[in-house]
């Protein structure tokens, strides 16, 4: 496929030479994902109400969305909150399913740690309330080389709200985030990091307004999806040339 194909488009950098590998000639182009910002816009009344319907109104909320699964090393989580048990005015909040859910909420349940709320997958629809309720974005994958190619696509729907990132992931997101000056890397699986990133945003809601600033002005120019589409079109543009 790669060999036939008039174009191949990757949606990382770090994936062109793995295709290159197989596909010695022929355009590849990087096109990477983005975010629809109509969709993607700030609503203060529902992100008010998700606060409200779940216990979170007055408190600082990181949110980790998205896939409970083994890739994440959502571990650090649940270390991250044993270590911010003290701070009554931080929650952290989880959402979604995946297969290491039940095992996430048993350790939580067994350890008392009121300052998890989890709830279950929510539809793309629901997503904007809850990057809108959001104080940071936990953005988390397990430390292995294979993880430093790939971009998660939830970076894009923080930085749209202007939700500042605690990222522990290597390699191509850590430049994106940085390239944006959208959010604070740790080391992936660092609970004692985690917790820091959590405590220093709370603690300066200044700096976590700058960041989200920054990061929503960094997605607009660059990861909007309409300009993405045009990207694309202009590279089909280029076959018939």
């Amino acid at each position: 496929a790669y060999r036939k194909a008039d174009l191949v488009v990757s949606v990382t950098d770090g994936f062109v030479p793995h295709i290159r590998a197989r596909r010695a000639k022929g355009p590849i182009a990087v096109i990477k994902n983005g975010v629809d910002l109509s969709r993607f816009a700030s609503d203060p009344a529902a992100a008010d109400a998700f606060r409200a319907e779940h216990g979170l109104t007055g408190k600082f909320v990181a949110s980790y969305v998205g896939t409970h699964g083994m890739a994440h090393g959502l571990q650090a989580v649940i270390a991250a909150a044993e270590r911010l048990r003290g701070r009554d005015d931080i929650a952290l909040l989880m959402v979604g399913g995946g297969a290491e859910r039940e095992t996430i909420k048993t350790i939580r349940d067994a350890k008392g740690l009121t300052n998890i709320v989890m709830l279950d997958q929510l539809p793309k629809a629901a997503m904007p309330a809850v990057w809108g309720a959001s104080d940071a974005a936990l953005v988390l994958l397990k430390r292995v080389d294979t993880f430093k190619t790939v971009i998660p696509s939830k970076m894009f729907e923080a930085m749209a709200l202007g939700v500042p990132m605690i990222l522990g992931v290597e390699g191509e997101a850590k430049a994106l985030m940085e390239e944006g000056s959208a959010g604070i890397a740790i080391t992936p699986e660092d609970d004692a990091e985690l917790a820091a990133a959590i405590l220093r945003l709370a603690d300066d809601r200044a700096l976590g307004r700058r960041i989200g600033a920054s990061a929503q002005a960094f997605v607009r120019a660059q990861f909007d999806r309409e300009k993405l589409a045009h990207a694309y079109l202009a590279e089909f543009e280029a076959l018939r040339r």
